[in-house]
């Protein structure tokens, strides 16, 4: 076996078949053995590529130190530490190693759950083992290898073909061509154009669009051409309008932040004439103002989502595709599968006079017993009824099906004579049958009668050939029609249920099918899908991006759709609506479910499908997605939650730091007082994730609004700093208590409004009486305060600055916080029936 070079593609590109196989150390016929195949994994390294290196659990942990404001912290503690300031340096670095290890905990989680998931997707690949074929997965490929491919199947290497019939790939993905490539097994004499013209290799992540071929492995893994370009370039991920939200927010809540810490420190130190103590508490206020757990409480959100949707029968490929899964307003979907059973019967093959003919079954049944392409459910059907002997014949070749024919040829053998058989859709095949005018008027008339009766059927034609060495599409003519297989799926029993659901969830259901229009507009009567308009896809040319748009508005049903119609309906609907899915399992579905911003497939749809998809199912049943719709929007309520509380906290923390910073004659509370308020509030928030979510959050698509967070932002903002300033002349302007005393009751009223309001602004309604929170979030936050109220009176209290509080001083600042949590409810309210109102 020779050595991996980097030109060993161009090398086998212009080598003849023997020479190929000679050079690479295989057999055509029997492949590697498995003793082969060990020591090739072994020289070459397993068939994958990492985009990024996996790092370490360590290296993990690590990187969240990264964060400039960790830093800071880090450095603040140990200036206070050279400084003797000993306990309260120990304090913030004890502080700063628990926020970091609650955060690194709570995502290793979440990366373990989204592996758990991925794992049960895993694709398989035929591979000549031993003189046998069998299914393994991608990684134990070595060059060397022989694999065979028909229609729907990814790439796993790069190979040369070394057989193939009608084999066309999609290598857009590699070398940017936006057409589907014909792949054949003889030498290539000019290789100038680079990737291109090697039109006998196949590439790695490439995805089969038709047709069939076997192949010899020329180099796995960073050897190939798709490996060569990932070690140099990682895809940076499309941004979804969830993710465009949050940055968003992100920027505002920083931006706000600097400005007011800048402030801070520069009239602190103006004033206080102590840069060490200013610098401490200008930090302290910059970690205590910016919501540093999103990324984490986002992160776990979503992984606890993507595990209950596992457990109901959806696996998320991508965590960060629930929030638009949620948000989804119109689910476009196929019919066979969705609407109806997928359990395809053959009634029976019929001749032209609609009687039932054992010429047309036999012609059906040896075309779909020969064929080797795309596995078919109405082949299925044919194959499982009861058939005529078909010892006496044998397959000479195959034309496979594609999408553009919409057919599918078989040429036999038979008492020496041979016979194409074709078989396809009924107004493909019509087309090359040679028949009067009336005998065509009288076909089409038992098409549509089939059709509008609910059944589908598959034209079966035939024509003596001549003898050749092989056949191709265009041999496909002046066929003699024998008949028509009829078939029959009914709907599923409880689909009319689904249906409604997903209605009044908000969702719109539109059929995007390649089937006729009449079958799928007599489906969805007996399921009671209400139909606007049907638009064929021939009607689909004649118009303009904006006339299209209005049109399909109008629209239901799309039948006989080709994949590039079905993919531009997607984008139009992707302009009209906030967010567009996709649920499709074949080869002509790939397209439709990268363009979508939510892709669906399931578990046994083909591999091109399930890579393009975001989230599959393991069943194909609508009543599944409902329940992966029903998660994705409790895990963008439970987000927003989080979100909520940041702002409803923090905006108003930075104005009454700011005013306290102007009108005190001392620091409103110590460095390390604000960061233990910090670290109290963001462990009681942890517990967001598994909270209860109201009906109302499920019952519509839930959108990202930067509008209502603005308001929240300085509505809640401008109520909390109120009553901080209440607090302020409470303790400053009543009691005259000393610096010491004034920390302790800002730091309690303080802890108090910021984890208490969760049980406001967690819900619209009633908070307790008409909306319950989860038992988790309650004990967190009730642990959480106690610990923040108990300091004061512990020994640790005067350490950190605090001293205890007479009863009459504490009492009010207990009314203070439930006039507080009452003016909160009132405000919400109010801010709700505006919103309804705009």
């Amino acid at each position: 076996m020779p050595q991996n070079k980097t030109n060993i593609i161009q090398d086998q590109s212009i080598t003849a078949i023997p020479d190929v196989l000679k050079a690479m150390g295989t057999n055509s016929s029997t492949g590697l053995t498995s003793t082969e195949a060990s020591q090739r994994l072994s020289q070459y390294g397993p068939n994958t590529i990492e985009a990024q290196k996996k790092t370490s659990e360590l290296l993990l942990l690590l990187s969240h130190f990264k964060s400039p404001l960790v830093m800071i912290l880090l450095i603040a503690g140990l200036i206070s530490m050279s400084l003797g300031e000993t306990i309260n340096a120990s304090i913030i670095i004890l502080i700063v190693l628990l926020s970091v290890g609650m955060d690194y905990w709570q995502e290793y989680d979440a990366r373990n759950a989204a592996a758990a998931l991925k794992n049960t997707i895993r694709n398989k690949v035929e591979i000549l083992r031993d003189g046998n074929w069998q299914e393994l997965f991608p990684e134990v490929i070595c060059p060397g290898d022989i694999l065979r491919f028909k229609a729907g199947k990814i790439i796993p290497a790069d190979a040369r073909v070394l057989e193939e019939k009608d084999f066309f790939v999609n290598q857009s993905s590699l070398t940017g061509e936006s057409f589907p490539i014909e792949k054949v097994s003889t030498p290539v004499t000019d290789i100038s154009e680079g990737l291109t013209a090697l039109d006998n290799i196949v590439f790695m992540g490439s995805s089969v669009v038709s047709g069939m071929a076997t192949v010899v492995v020329l180099a796995t893994g960073k050897q190939t051409e798709f490996g060569k370009i990932a070690e140099k370039l990682i895809e940076r991920p499309v941004e979804t309008d969830f993710s465009r939200g949050i940055r968003e927010f992100g920027y505002l809540i920083m931006k706000v932040t600097i400005l007011l810490v800048l402030f801070i420190f520069l009239v602190n130190t103006l004033a206080k004439q102590n840069l060490l103590e200013s610098f401490m508490f200008a930090v302290a206020i910059a970690v205590g103002l910016t919501p540093e757990l999103l990324p984490m409480i986002m992160s776990v959100t979503m992984s606890k989502g993507a595990v209950h949707m596992a457990k109901k029968g959806v696996i998320v490929k991508k965590i960060t595709a629930i929030p638009n899964f949620g948000s989804m307003e119109v689910l476009c979907t196929d019919k066979t599968g969705t609407l109806t059973e997928d359990k395809i019967a053959l009634v029976q093959c019929t001749d032209l006079q609609q009687q039932a003919s054992t010429e047309a079954l036999l012609y059906a049944y040896l075309n779909s017993h020969f064929q080797s392409g795309i596995h078919s459910p109405l082949d299925d059907a044919i194959l499982s009824y009861d058939h005529p002997d078909i010892t006496t014949y044998s397959k000479v070749d195959e034309i496979p099906f594609d999408f553009i024919r919409k057919r599918l040829s078989i040429v036999v053998e038979h008492e020496n004579k041979r016979l194409l058989i074709c078989k396809g859709a009924p107004e493909e095949v019509l087309k090359l049958c040679t028949m009067d005018n009336d005998a065509m008027k009288k076909a089409q008339q038992q098409y549509e009668s089939l059709s509008e009766e609910g059944f589908r059927a598959l034209a079966i034609a035939i024509r003596e050939v001549d003898n050749a060495a092989s056949y191709q599409k265009e041999d496909e003519q002046q066929l003699q029609l024998v008949g028509f297989a009829i078939f029959r799926d009914p709907p599923k029993p409880n689909v009319n249920q689904v249906i409604q659901a997903l209605q009044d969830m908000g969702v719109e259901i539109k059929i995007i099918t390649g089937d006729n229009q009449l079958v799928t507009q007599h489906i969805c009567k007996e399921i009671g899908l209400p139909i606007k308009g049907i638009m064929v896809g021939t009607e689909l040319d004649h118009l303009h991006d904006e006339a299209l748009l209005q049109h399909i508005a109008k629209t239901t049903v799309f039948a006989r759709f080709s994949p590039e119609q079905k993919n531009r309906i997607i984008r139009i609907l992707k302009k009209r609506h906030h967010a567009v899915g996709y649920m499709g399992d074949g080869i002509n579905d790939a397209p439709s479910l990268k363009t979508a911003d939510i892709g669906i497939s399931i578990n046994n749809a083909v591999e091109v499908a399930k890579d393009a998809a975001d989230i599959i199912l393991t069943k194909k049943d609508l009543l599944v997605l409902k329940e992966g719709i029903l998660e994705g929007r409790k895990t963008f309520a439970n987000t927003m939650k989080y979100i909520r509380m940041g702002i409803s906290s923090n905006f108003g923390n930075m104005f009454s730091m700011a005013a306290a910073t102007i009108f005190l004659p001392f620091l409103p509370m110590l460095p390390v007082q604000i960061l233990i308020n910090n670290f109290l509030y963001d462990t009681s928030q942890i517990a967001i994730p598994t909270d209860h979510v109201d009906k109302k959050y499920v019952v519509s698509p839930q959108r990202w609004d930067m509008k209502e967070i603005r308001r929240f932002m300085v509505v809640f903002g401008l109520l909390s700093s109120v009553f901080d300033m209440l607090t302020f002349y409470l303790l400053q302007g009543h009691f005259h208590v000393n610096p010491a005393q004034f920390r302790t009751g800002w730091f309690m009223e303080s802890l108090a409004t910021q984890i208490l309001v969760v049980f406001i602004i967690r819900t619209e309604q009633i908070p307790f009486i008409q909306s319950s929170p989860a038992p988790q979030l309650i004990f967190m936050v009730c642990l959480c305060l106690a610990i923040g109220w108990a300091l004061p009176y512990l020994p640790i209290g005067n350490m950190i600055g605090f001293s205890k509080l007479p009863w009459q001083i504490l009492q009010p600042i207990i009314i203070l916080v439930f006039v507080y949590l009452l003016c909160a409810e009132l405000l919400k309210r109010w801010l709700f029936r505006y919103r309804a109102r705009a």
